[in-house]
């Protein structure tokens, strides 16, 4: 009986390495290091919902002054996480990128201030801190839009400027600083935040995005990573407590400072900015979202003169 058993475990052995063997192999590059704001991708991975479509997903994290969309390379079998705006704007300069599944239907950027903001014009001449992940052309066409002139500050993370009083102002997102900030104890009311969304700029931000080339030689690999990243989200919209398990497995593995509680948060807030106005979670860049993001990023190519196409840009 024994022996049985030996045997089947060494067949069992044998078949998961010639399963992982003719697996397709895909490098998933999250925008910075892990927390719940990945929950999806990390469930679909623990879950077995990438091997279960043939594939072998590994995610990598850059570091928090990385972009990650560097990491994308023409040829290499590689998805990366980034925000609409950084993958038009790359578009544009000929990084042929293709939206393949979007996650964030709402804008989560918030300007948090010391003092009382009334409107766009508070923030003239105003020192802003922003994360360093942004393109300086993204904030040049904020500024362009709203006629501001502002001094940018970089930083690569956390709140320390802005509690420290080293800035007016500071960009945080509704998912991660904004609740970092109560939870220092701060108490912020609504006459000293601006929400980007209430202003005109509600872009969708996370999406999944591969290379032109590689969608074009791969569609079915694409199709496969796809089904496996939105059964991992509704996994985890709908087991909320077991993904954070997950994430917190993450977070421990990569010695990443926080707690269960701000993760939690984290999770219920990006799960919420997944949701369109219809209440629906579509995974799915809207033309709306598209055409919002091209008047606003690139206006001189929109209308008659526009040379991306929605349906050139999503899949």
């Amino acid at each position: 009986m024994r022996a049985i058993h030996i045997l089947i475990g060494i067949l069992l052995s044998v078949w998961l390495m010639t399963d992982t063997a003719n697996a397709q192999s895909i490098t998933l590059i999250p925008k910075w290091t892990a927390q719940a704001q990945f929950a999806g991708y990390y469930v679909a991975e623990k879950m077995g919902f990438y091997k279960e479509e043939g594939l072998d997903v590994h995610i990598k994290h850059p570091s928090h002054s990385e972009n990650s969309f560097l990491y994308l390379k023409e040829d290499a079998p590689q998805a990366v996480i980034t925000n609409l705006s950084q993958a038009l704007i790359a578009y544009q300069k000929g990084n042929r990128t293709v939206n393949i599944m979007q996650t964030s239907q709402e804008n989560s950027l918030i300007l948090v201030s010391h003092s009382p903001l009334k409107g766009i014009s508070s923030l003239q001449h105003k020192d802003i801190a922003v994360w360093n992940h942004l393109s300086q052309e993204l904030l040049d066409q904020v500024a362009n839009k709203y006629l501001l002139h502002v001094n940018w500050i970089r930083f690569n993370n956390g709140i320390n400027l802005f509690l420290s009083n080293a800035v007016d102002i500071c960009m945080v997102g509704s998912y991660n600083e904004f609740p970092q900030l109560t939870e220092c104890g701060m108490e912020i009311d609504s006459t000293h935040i601006m929400r980007f969304a209430d202003y005109g700029y509600n872009l969708p931000e996370d999406g999944l995005y591969v290379t032109e080339k590689y969608y074009q030689e791969h569609p079915e690999t694409v199709q496969k990573l796809v089904r496996a990243c939105i059964r991992g989200w509704n996994w985890a919209y709908e087991h909320r407590e077991e993904a954070l398990d997950i994430v917190m497995e993450q977070v421990r593995h990569y010695n990443i400072g926080t707690n269960r509680y701000h993760q939690r948060k984290m999770l219920d807030e990006i799960l919420r900015l997944q949701t369109d106005k219809n209440g629906r979670r579509p995974y799915r860049l809207s033309r709306e979202g598209f055409d919002t993001a091209m008047d606003i990023l690139l206006p001189e190519n929109t209308g008659e003169t526009n040379t991306l196409q929605y349906e050139n840009f999503v899949k």
